[in-house]
């Protein structure tokens, strides 16, 4: 085998195999990549049996050959060389050495038997859809950050979707707070609920991040989901377990509301919490008419309080959140105003933006 790949062609692709390889397995084979250097270029599978990632790359190849080698240590050999580096790749001591070579550097790398690799292969059969890129990202970056960071709460560690009418609905929530988010679908097949792991959805959003112009195919088959878009797939397990009933803790939209420029909103908020403490960031909000004061009592630090102009003219309600789950929404959402529909002290308020009303987020209040 022998083979030459450009830097700028193979460390992006050799970074996303790394970060789908499971660098803590019992078994070798799993933190390794496969490199199936073939007449059409380079082909770099990876896989920690959840995940997988398969990504061909542009290379001159001489001679064919496969062989699987340890993936940090040649993304570590890649990242460190020259950025205009062409490195060289073929085989020695029959197959069980890998030779890199980048400019005058040389490496020798242990090999694995590739045969041993688990097969990797995209999903044949299934129902597949495709959408825009920038509007599934959108989709996951609305969601993605009330995922549950409890692992022993597997139902609730993603992003749970399902399509209702014409409409792809994508869900999350850590049991403290709730976001719900939709994008149009041109699709006959039903889809059933399904829940993409949190490594799943991270993996996915670099690439969606990567590739904006581009259209992502999204295909699902039994416990599996897979995303293509440019010349990667990626293929995980769906999550196995039910997602809870989130429509029943929505409150309803009623009249009373308030509205609040969601600068003013992010900027008295995040300002108040450095009083607070450090683990629960508990703030509590004052509604009068016409007015929204953000109020903070730290028994060990101090007090502090700031307020902003609102547009409400209910009576008056005040209640205690966590900072954090505020913020987030805050930063998420990019329009001028926010809606909050709030009722008792001890209920849940409703976050929705006026230019993005696809898109709802649930806070449940704590006790200060």
């Amino acid at each position: 085998m022998r083979a030459k790949v450009a830097k700028k062609d193979l460390l992006p692709a050799i970074m996303r195999a790394v970060s789908v390889t499971d660098k803590k397995s019992v078994v070798p084979i799993l933190s390794h990549v496969l490199l199936d250097f073939r007449e059409s270029g380079l082909r770099l599978k990876a896989t920690d049996l959840d995940h997988s990632v398969i990504e061909d790359v542009s290379a001159e190849v001489s001679t064919l050959g496969i062989v699987a080698v340890p993936a940090v240590t040649l993304g570590d050999i890649v990242r460190k060389s020259s950025d205009t580096s062409v490195l060289e790749f073929s085989l020695a001591d029959k197959g069980n050495k890998l030779i890199v070579v980048a400019g005058k550097s040389k490496f020798e790398l242990s090999t694995l038997d590739h045969s041993d690799f688990p097969e990797i292969a995209p999903l044949k059969g299934a129902c597949n859809f495709d959408v825009k890129s920038a509007d599934f990202n959108k989709l996951i970056s609305r969601t993605k950050f009330s995922m549950s960071p409890e692992e022993s709460r597997h139902n609730l560690n993603g992003i749970f979707f399902h399509k209702e009418d014409d409409k792809l609905k994508a869900a999350s929530t850590d049991g403290h707070r709730l976001s719900v988010s939709e994008m149009g679908i041109d699709i006959k097949e039903s889809i059933q609920g399904m829940i993409i792991s949190k490594k799943t959805v991270f993996e996915i959003k670099k690439l969606l991040d990567l590739f904006q112009e581009d259209a992502v195919s999204v295909a699902f088959s039994g416990n599996q989901i897979q995303f293509a878009l440019s010349n990667i797939t990626f293929i995980s397990k769906l999550v196995d377990g039910n997602f809870p009933d989130y429509k029943r803790v929505i409150p309803e939209a009623g009249s009373d509301f308030f509205i609040v420029k969601r600068a003013d909103f992010l900027e008295i908020v995040d300002r108040v919490s450095v009083i607070s403490d450090d683990k629960v960031r508990s703030v509590k909000l004052e509604l009068t008419k016409n007015n929204l004061a953000c109020y903070v009592a730290n028994s060990k630090i101090g007090s502090g309080r700031d307020e902003v102009e609102v547009i409400y003219s209910g009576q008056g309600w005040s209640s205690g959140f966590n900072a954090s789950y505020l913020l987030d929404v805050a930063q998420t959402l990019h329009g001028e105003s926010l809606m909050i529909y709030v009722k008792d002290p001890l209920a849940p308020i409703l976050i929705v933006d006026e230019s993005e009303p696809e898109s709802l987020f649930v806070v449940m209040p704590m006790r200060i």
